[in-house]
């Protein structure tokens, strides 16, 4: 007997998509499925049921492992590799009982793995325990993005704040001296006037593509096949050309990796952007550039930017200015940019990791999951 009640039967039944190859099993477990109250779509390989994910997206997939055209384990790791599906529970039902097929699975990200022949009592609950796992997770997803958006509130008091302040002092400063102010102190002024300019513009650019983020929702509407190794190789082109202005070489020690990943172009580039940009800010001068590459850790590629040694951002100062300036320095994890940068990632199903290391040094990687079966792609892509 299921453990559904009979009324959440009735209102609201889950939808299972069976995968097996072997027509007369996959009747069978169509028609327990259904007598427990489920909604049953079948598929006999791994390429018909991505075809049905097209048309329809299920809450549980139930699949085999030895199947024809595509077997299981390149069905479940498309399924990992993609961000419409990579939260869709997946049950393996397979002959194969050996350990090692098993952690194979679990390395993929399976969600339970049971073998044939099944007690349906079994089967059921784990589809329950699937389910009731995946609405744990999503609204775990959803207090991240409400406490996100409380962070955000907060940054931008303080992010705003600041250079409002900075440019006002500076200002003051200017309007308060006499005829006696020297051309030097008031090219520093000046100066000092347009980086606070400046730095009020990107904020305000940071503000919009943060209001961006938060109205977007999973699956990614815009989301392709890239190459990660030209993603970032466009990436820090563009923003070498920029740090040429600020006086900084970018330095690239990476090869070229053949993985590709699915997303937004525009959202991925614009949080290597702003890492960049932010290992820029915190990166002295006298230092040596910042370092930027790839690195190829299946089942994630990570794009790093390196700081041999970390301080805060200089700007121009003068005795009466030192209050105002000292109100500028941003504390790094509560910086805008890294919010945005980790936000992308999470809709990517990746991640940020902000690493500290000794003497101040400072590394930023975001993190992007690789999709293994496309790589065969990635030549035709990055031409």
């Amino acid at each position: 007997m299921s453990t559904f009640s009979d009324k959440s039967q009735q209102e609201n039944k889950a939808s299972v998509l069976l995968v097996e190859d072997d027509a007369n099993l996959n009747l069978a477990l169509t028609e327990i499925l259904q007598f427990y109250g489920y909604c049953v779509t079948g598929a006999y390989n791994g390429r018909e049921a991505l075809e049905a994910l097209r048309r329809f997206t299920p809450d549980v997939i139930i699949c085999d492992i030895a199947m024809p055209v595509m077997d299981g384990y390149a069905f479940l790791q498309r399924l990992r590799s993609d961000p419409d599906f990579r939260l869709l529970p997946v049950i393996f039902l397979t002959a194969y009982s050996a350990a090692e097929n098993q952690r194979r699975a679990k390395a993929i990200g399976v969600e339970d793995y049971l073998t044939k022949p099944v007690d349906p009592k079994d089967l059921v609950a784990s589809i329950e325990n699937a389910l009731k796992r995946r609405q744990l997770i999503e609204a775990e997803i959803e207090r991240n993005m409400e406490q996100l958006r409380s962070q955000i509130v907060g940054l931008l008091q303080h992010e705003f704040r600041n250079p409002l302040t900075f440019i006002l002092g500076y200002a003051e400063l200017l309007a308060a001296s006499d005829d006696s102010i020297s051309a030097e102190e008031l090219r520093v002024v000046a100066q000092a006037i347009l980086e606070g300019g400046r730095r009020l513009q990107h904020l305000i650019e940071n503000f919009l593509l943060m209001a961006e983020l938060q109205n977007l929702s999973l699956p990614l509407h815009h989301a392709e096949p890239i190459n990660a190794f030209t993603l970032w190789k466009d990436a820090l082109r563009e923003e070498t050309d920029f740090t040429r202005i600020l006086g900084t070489e970018a330095q690239s020690n990476a090869q070229e990796i053949k993985a590709i990943i699915h997303g937004d172009v525009r959202l991925l580039s614009e949080a290597l952007r702003r890492l960049y940009e932010y290992a820029q800010r915190v990166c002295q001068s006298d230092s040596g550039a910042v370092e930027s590459g790839l690195i190829d850790d299946p089942p994630y590629v990570g794009i790093y930017f390196h700081c041999n040694r970390c301080a805060a951002l200089f700007l121009p100062r003068s005795a009466a200015a030192e209050a105002i300036s000292q109100a500028w320095m941003n504390e790094m994890d509560t910086d805008l940019s890294l919010t945005i940068a980790r936000s992308v990632a999470r809709l990517h199903g990746g991640h940020l990791t902000v690493e500290h290391g000794a003497e101040k040094t400072l590394t930023l990687t975001l993190w992007l999951p690789v999709s293994e079966d496309e790589k065969q792609e990635s030549d035709a892509l990055s031409e």
